[in-house]
């Protein structure tokens, strides 16, 4: 008799709510859902990566934050532009400060081409081909205070051709509509 009273007692089942295995799967379960829900709102609030990111370009400050976007690393000076011609062209120029006096010639030469290659790209690459013009200014640091050393210019037509991969630092002359470099420094090779 004994024997029938423990397994009647076995068998006889706790309420859901008072059992523990319920409350460990719900747990489970519940930090599984705020989990999910958390990687889902962090994906939904993720902007758009570098490459695909496009800005109106309709201000100095536009250009300015687009530039800071896609080239951090570059000083850019003194944006301005024009963003609402008579004929719905743009045109802006800006100066890239070279920083390190103690660079060869042949070298500043190099890393002013290559900054000029990234500028055109970022350009590029936030849609900006709609330029008339855009104007570049590359100042170099000496005794004698900052010096520009190139000045360049590229037509919005011209920037749709442009690919950044099959470019490098010798090319910057042919790419450009205007090209301009001191006399005094050594040619982009």
């Amino acid at each position: 008799m004994e024997h029938e009273a423990r397994r009647s007692h076995r068998e006889i089942k706790k309420p859901l709510l008072k059992n523990w295995k319920f409350w460990t799967v719900f747990a489970v379960i519940v930090l599984m859902v705020v989990g999910i829900s958390s990687c889902v709102n962090e994906f939904k609030k993720e902007s758009a990566s570098p490459s695909t990111k496009i800005y109106k370009l309709n201000s100095d400050k536009s250009v300015k934050a687009m530039l800071k976007h896609y080239n951090s690393e570059i000083k850019y000076e003194n944006i301005s532009g024009v963003y609402a011609n008579s004929d719905g062209s743009k045109t802006v120029g800006l100066n890239i400060k070279e920083t390190g006096s103690d660079l060869s010639d042949k070298m500043a030469m190099r890393n002013a081409g290559n900054d000029i290659l990234k500028t055109w790209d970022a350009f590029k690459k936030s849609k900006g081909t709609n330029f008339e013009n855009i104007a570049i200014m590359v100042t170099y640091p000496t005794n004698n205070g900052q010096i520009p050393i190139i000045k360049v210019q590229i037509s919005g037509n011209k920037l749709k051709s442009f690919n950044k991969s099959s470019s490098s630092s010798s090319s910057v002359p042919s790419i450009a509509t205007k090209y301009w470099q001191r006399n005094d420094m050594p040619a982009l090779k």
